[in-house]
């Protein structure tokens, strides 16, 4: 037994690892990201990101001065993070609680092996847009004349060689952590039922709501907005629960470039975000007062029984929003390197603030669990009583 479990934990990890893979290449594909580069080695890339390595680019000038621009970015393409999280779960609950421990400890080491693995191979040469050099140069050339460099704000530079790479060591670090984390909630799901049935519920809303907004990102926009929104979604829609329900937002520009920003980044208004999050939380309110509905539940009065959920609703809605903080950070770093001279030219930062997603995930997941619960106690009731000769 203890074999077989080992051998289904790797078929997980490896079912995990293709399904990101076909995404990134799907999404990929749709932005016309070949014509930048090898397309396996970019999907490594994107695999890698998605795991929480960050991915630099260095572009150098053809002509073999000893100018290099280097770029630095860590975002993750949460679309491709959600469907692995998703496969690897859905496989290792697949044969029930019995021996998931030994199936999670195999794919927690094969999924990542596998991603560095994949990590290594994210690295290859792009093809720059054209007028991308010259603006390379222009910027290069403003930035050494701040810096007293009597370039004179032009270089004699017709094209960049650029490529690209992540980070191994973050990546597989990140991979770990992402697996574990898979592994705990799925042992938390075959223990509880009621976090089995959310889930359950969860998985196919989150599905088709995917399926709708990709679908009408093509129709309205085109493609290339159809396979951003594949790669990003829950990304966008994170950042859109988070300014939702009022968390806290700080935006950081520094270096030589900084002032093209205009004194920094505005959040939208919070209207649509705000009802966005009210009917999220409100539905996994009314799942989870379905799901966990036990008999001694049943003994207790309406307002005993949206007390105890609100009680039980408040801190997983809190884990939740501050893990979203933490996995929907962006930054990018840009600098120049001449001779000896480096040079900073901007550092772009947006993060959401944990403690603020802590304290305000307590208390809307307390309102949407009390919420839900006598939501549904009223829907049983109206029921029954409808039901009565």
């Amino acid at each position: 037994m203890t074999t077989r479990d080992i051998y289904r934990g790797l078929v997980a990890a490896a079912g995990a690892l293709s399904a990101m893979a076909g995404t990134a290449v799907a999404g990929l594909l749709l932005l016309d990201a070949d014509r930048a580069g090898r397309l396996g080695r970019l999907t490594a890339a994107v695999v890698a990101m998605a795991a929480g390595g960050p991915a630099t680019i260095d572009a150098v000038p053809a002509g073999g001065l000893p100018i290099a621009v280097q770029g630095q970015f860590k975002v993750m393409p949460l679309g491709v993070s959600l469907v692995g999280a998703v496969v690897l779960g859905t496989l290792l609950l697949r044969h029930g609680r019995s021996g998931l421990l030994v199936r999670g400890i195999s794919a927690v080491v094969a999924f990542t092996a596998g991603v560095g693995v994949v990590a290594m191979a994210a690295r290859g040469r792009l093809t720059l847009p054209s007028g991308s050099a010259r603006a390379a140069a222009d910027g290069m050339g403003a930035c050494a004349a701040g810096t007293g460099t009597p370039l004179n704000g032009a270089l004699p530079i017709d094209q960049f060689q650029a490529g690209f790479s992540v980070s191994t060591g973050s990546t597989v670090a990140g991979a770990a952590v992402g697996a574990m984390a898979v592994v705990g909630l799925c042992w938390l799901t075959a223990r509880f039922s009621a976090i089995a049935g959310t889930l359950r519920a969860a998985r196919w809303t989150i599905a088709g709501a995917t399926v709708v907004c990709v679908l009408a990102a093509w129709a309205w926009v085109g493609p290339q907005a159809a396979g951003g929104l594949l790669l990003v979604l829950p990304l966008v829609v994170s950042g859109a629960l988070l300014h939702g329900l009022g968390v806290p937002w700080s935006f950081s520009a520094d270096g030589v470039l900084a002032c093209v920003l205009d004194g920094g980044w505005s959040p939208p208004g919070r209207g649509a975000p705000a009802v966005l999050s009210a009917v999220v939380l409100l539905a996994c309110g009314i799942a989870v007062a379905v799901a966990a509905r036990t008999g001694r539940d049943r003994a207790c009065g309406p307002l005993r029984r949206a007390a105890g959920l609100a009680v039980r609703l408040g801190p997983v809605v809190a884990a939740v929003l501050v893990l979203l903080t933490l996995l929907s950070r962006v930054s990018a770093e840009l600098g120049v390197r001449a001779f000896v001279l480096a040079v900073p030219i901007l550092d772009v930062r947006l993060t959401a603030n944990p403690w603020g997603a802590l304290t305000l995930g307590l208390g809307a997941g307390a309102i949407a669990g009390f919420a839900g619960s006598l939501l549904v106690d009223a829907f049983r009731r109206r029921t029954s009583v409808g039901r009565r000769p």
